[in-house]
């Protein structure tokens, strides 16, 4: 069912997990951060110490508005790692005020129209512009061979997918999009998709895009996305099946 799917509705454009027409939940927070975050200190005065501990040495103090890089925070998250005076400290979590990083996305850009070659011909995917369901942008895929078919795309802060409406939907890229990241593909046996790298160069007719997520099946089917674009290339056993052969505006009368 999945491998019909992908030939007729997108010619193993976008690929993922098989599952129920549900968008997923917000990510879940892990205890330990493992990328850098940029806080303010919320507080008039706020201790600055050696080891996260109350009783632990006090190496200074922060005014409120002090702008801090957080590396880390304990497993019970009451403490923040920090830099002051360019050695490992802690503060107090309660007392910062946390800034949210911009996530990039890798979502289709509803603004252009895309051709791509494949080995079954040329296709384009177009955006209509319209929504579904408020979290999911209508497309169409279009060739001479399938027609006009409608699928949808969506992103969260825990993936990027593809859907059918009233249907079921695909991960393409499971989030936060790190190096070793992975998820079942298909119900049972069927393998998983991981991500093998986030910084590969990938020269199409379309461009040259860089650090681009690179997912990996078992299967051996790998796809590449752009940020701000989407799927850029698709190979199957190293062997170029996809690749975006043009990327223009869309007009008002697409």
């Amino acid at each position: 069912m999945k491998s019909l799917l992908k030939l007729t509705i997108l010619l193993s454009l976008l690929v993922g997990i098989f599952l129920p027409f549900n968008i997923p939940a917000q990510a879940v927070t892990k205890s330990k951060s493992k990328s850098k975050l940029t806080a303010t200190v919320t507080t008039s005065i706020l201790n600055v110490r050696e080891k996260p501990s109350l009783s632990a040495k006090k190496l200074g103090t922060l005014k409120k508005g002090t702008k801090v890089t957080v590396y880390s925070k304990t497993k019970s998250k009451k403490w923040s790692e920090i830099r002051y005076k360019s050695k490992k400290a802690y503060v107090y979590t309660k007392y910062l005020k946390f800034t949210a990083g911009k996530r990039a996305s890798y979502l289709l850009d509803k603004n252009k129209i895309y051709t791509y070659t494949s080995k079954d011909g040329t296709y384009q995917l177009i955006p209509t512009g319209k929504k579904y369901n408020q979290i999911w942008d209508r497309w169409y895929y279009s060739s001479k061979v399938s027609g006009k078919q409608l699928f949808i795309v969506s992103e969260n802060n825990k993936g990027l997918y593809t859907g059918y409406i009233d249907s079921e939907y695909y991960i393409d890229i499971k989030y936060p999009a790190k190096v070793g990241q992975s998820w079942d593909v298909g119900y049972e046996g069927e393998g998983k998709a991981r991500i093998t790298s986030i910084t590969k160069t990938v020269k199409t007719p379309a461009g040259t895009f860089k650090n681009c997520v690179v997912v990996k099946e078992d299967s051996g089917y790998t796809t590449y996305f752009a940020k701000n674009i989407g799927l850029v290339k698709a190979t199957n056993n190293g062997k170029t099946v996809t690749i975006l052969k043009d990327l223009k505006k869309k007009s008002p009368a697409n």
